[in-house]
């Protein structure tokens, strides 16, 4: 069956509408003409035995009345057995009824002793038992004595009765010959219909009346050899069975014959079907045939003329959708292809290298670029090690952890093939819409050796850029305690080569100490010059902000009090040590100090504010100046763009400090009015924070 419904499934559809118009047009008709048949062969069937029942009823009450009527005579001779008509009344019997052939009165031993006969001599013979020894038994004690059925001289099948009457004191008995014949011809001529037969069963079991004279005397089991209908009917006083059969066969056989013409109807009704299925077959299918093959043709790459159907209804609707579709298709694949051949290009000629990841770390796609650069291209290899040359997953890698909603920003450094160190920037980015198994994340790779080495000659130009315009600051603050020096050493070396007697030990520590403290003063100025002019890499390392705000003062102390500046520092006690770079946020310190300098002309205010919020470091620097446009705000961090005078600054100095600000994952503010100063405020993440010492 399984089989059966696969193959009716695998079917064109016109196959199917086909088959489908037959069942629908044919099984319907059939139910209902099985329904019906089934319905009226058992009404028939009920109906035919009532009738039966009905007919056997009525003819074994005739019988039993006509036996009855027999004996009701027989017992009025018994009553009259003592007059002298009695002989009269044994031939009023006879002439009374023609089925009986004689009477007779036997003594007490059963012997006849009178006779009075239809066809034979009215003279007995000695000692002549009439009854048979059966009837003898029964007439002993019951009122009315039945014989069996037997057969007289003449062939002809006959039955004894007898009743009793007592005389002088003595059981005599009075009986009858009765013939057969008559109930024979009664059921012979009995028929419900020309196939049914009717027969009638003694004691014995034989059949003594039979519509079929073939049948009589034979036994009841031999009687029956087709299926039939049939009923019986006991007559209790003889103990004989009246049966009534008819073959199903005929008897059925109108119902059958209505049946085989509603089946010649079904067919006639199913070839019509089938006709009209096979014209809605051709013309439902038609349109989705074309369809079938348009499609075929469209997945082959093949062009395609439009599907012309000249209808109005469902079908016509949808070869017309299915027209704009391909049109709308084609049109979308044609500049898919053209898409496609821009991001070949641009995946090609963008100088990254991508790649293609799966959750469980599998590469499926890298494009030339990374593979030039890899040594390995074998996609086998995990992408944490075929690309990051590591053993395990990366920790801060979205594909890792999920639930991280950064890029995993990292920078890798490799040997390229002439041994110089190449830096590429590694970000991951996961993918929304992907196809199981193709990749669920991509890998972006970057280049920046060039770009770090840019950024290195920035920050190192506009540190001496900051040092040239600080040259004269530099100078004065180291001339001043030169001059100290040189004072105390001439002075000590005087009072030395006098010989001065008040020059004691006391005094001599004096100016040694003086001669010191500015040494070391000029240690310090020149210390903080060569860090903050030292070309270096990022070097990450735990710092003191205080300690690199106090520094970063130093080197622009001089320049605060040349232009009367006066300075406010409100830096909170116990900072954390964070992890960076100090000369660059120094860098950053010095650059914006200079900026609020050169914004204000003399006597201006300087706020230096320096305080933790939550798990952030803010620097905050509050100038008088004279502000910053609105307009121009956005553009202050371009590089090279400056609204300074020319030869006053490089335009570079806000550009490196938001390089640097974003190398440490912060980020900076700026508020400004023109006319009431400017506010710029730095805000860096605390990592990994180690409390300072009070």
């Amino acid at each position: 069956m399984k089989r059966l419904i696969e193959g009716f499934l695998s079917q064109p559809i016109r196959n199917k509408v086909l088959v489908f118009g037959m069942i629908m047009s044919t099984l319907p008709l059939l139910f209902i003409s099985y329904y019906y048949y089934a319905h009226v062969k058992v009404d028939l069937e009920v109906r035919i035995i009532e009738k039966q029942k009905l007919m056997l009823d009525n003819l074994s009450s005739e019988i039993e009345l006509e036996f009855n009527q027999t004996f009701q005579r027989i017992q009025m001779v018994s009553a009259l057995k003592n007059s002298k008509d009695e002989k009269s009344a044994f031939y009023e019997i006879l002439q009374q009824s023609d089925f009986i052939e004689e009477v007779v009165i036997t003594d007490a031993k059963g012997i006849v002793e009178k006779r009075v006969s239809r066809y034979l001599l009215n003279i007995s013979d000695e000692n002549e038992l009439w009854f048979e020894d059966q009837m003898w038994y029964a007439f002993q004690t019951d009122d009315k004595v039945y014989g069996n059925v037997i057969f007289n001289p003449f062939g002809q099948p006959v039955m004894k009765l007898a009743v009793p009457f007592m005389e002088n004191g003595e059981r005599k008995g009075i009986g009858v010959v009765v013939q057969l014949q008559e109930i024979i011809g009664l059921i012979s001529s009995l028929r419900q219909d020309h196939s049914a037969y009717l027969y009638l069963i003694d004691r014995n079991g034989r059949v003594i009346a039979h519509q079929d004279y073939s049948q009589l005397w034979r036994n009841e089991a031999t009687a029956v050899k087709q299926p039939v209908l049939g009923v019986e009917a006991e007559i209790d006083q003889i103990n004989w069975t009246l049966v009534m059969e008819q073959p199903k066969k005929t008897a059925f056989e109108p119902v059958n014959e209505m049946f085989t013409n509603g089946l010649m109807v079904v067919a006639i009704v199913t070839l019509f079907a089938s006709i009209i299925s096979i014209y809605a077959g051709l013309y439902f299918t038609k349109p989705i045939v074309m369809l079938e093959k348009a499609m075929q043709k469209f997945q082959l790459g093949k062009q395609t003329v439009d599907i012309q159907v000249n209808r109005n209804d469902e079908m016509g609707k949808l070869v017309e959708t299915f027209n704009n579709l391909k049109k709308e298709l084609y049109d979308k694949t044609l500049y898919l292809e053209m898409e496609k051949e821009r991001l070949d290009i641009v995946v090609n000629g963008i100088g990254a290298g991508l790649a293609l990841v799966t959750k469980e770390y599998q590469v499926t796609w890298m494009n030339p670029t990374l593979q030039n650069w890899l040594k390995n291209n074998d996609l086998s290899l995990p992408c944490y090690h075929l690309i990051g040359g590591g053993l395990t997953p990366c920790q801060e890698c979205p594909i890792t952890c999920p639930a991280l909603e950064s890029h995993a920003d990292q920078i890798m450094k490799s040997l390229d093939e002439d041994g110089y160190e190449r830096i590429y920037k590694h970000r991951v980015f996961p993918l929304s819409h992907v196809i199981p198994g193709e990749g669920e994340y991509l890998i972006f790779i970057e280049d920046i050796t060039e770009q770090q080495q840019m950024e290195e000659k920035i920050i190192q130009t506009d540190k001496l850029s900051a040092l040239g315009l600080m040259a004269s600051s530099f100078a004065h603050e180291v001339n001043n305690p030169l001059t100290t020096i040189n004072v105390y050493a001439e002075d000590l070396i005087d009072r030395i080569s006098i010989q001065d007697e008040e020059l004691d030990e006391v005094e001599m520590n004096f100016y040694l100490k003086k001669i010191k403290e500015n040494t070391e003063r000029c240690k310090k100025i020149t210390n903080n010059l060569l860090n903050f002019s030292r070309k270096s890499i990022w070097n990450e390392s735990y710092m003191d902000v205080r300690e690199v705000i106090e520094n970063s003062i130093s080197l622009v102390e001089y320049s605060l009090k040349k232009n009367q500046i006066n300075v406010r520092l409100d830096i909170e006690g116990n900072l954390p040590k964070i992890a960076g770079d100090g000369l660059k946020l120094m860098q950053i310190v010095v650059n914006l100090i200079n900026n609020a300098v050169d914004a204000m002309e003399e006597e201006g205010s300087l706020t230096l504010g320096v305080w933790q919020d939550d798990e952030n470091l803010l620097i905050k620097v509050i100038d008088t100046g004279s502000g910053i446009p609105k307009e121009m705000i956005p553009r202050i961090f371009d590089p090279f763009y400056t609204t300074k005078p020319v030869g006053k600054g490089t335009g570079l100095g806000l550009s490196v400090c938001y390089g640097i600000i974003q190398q440490f994952g912060g980020k900076i503010d700026v508020w400004s009015e023109v006319g009431n100063g400017t506010a710029m405020q730095v805000m860096i993440p605390i990592d990994g924070k180690v409390k300072g010492d009070d």
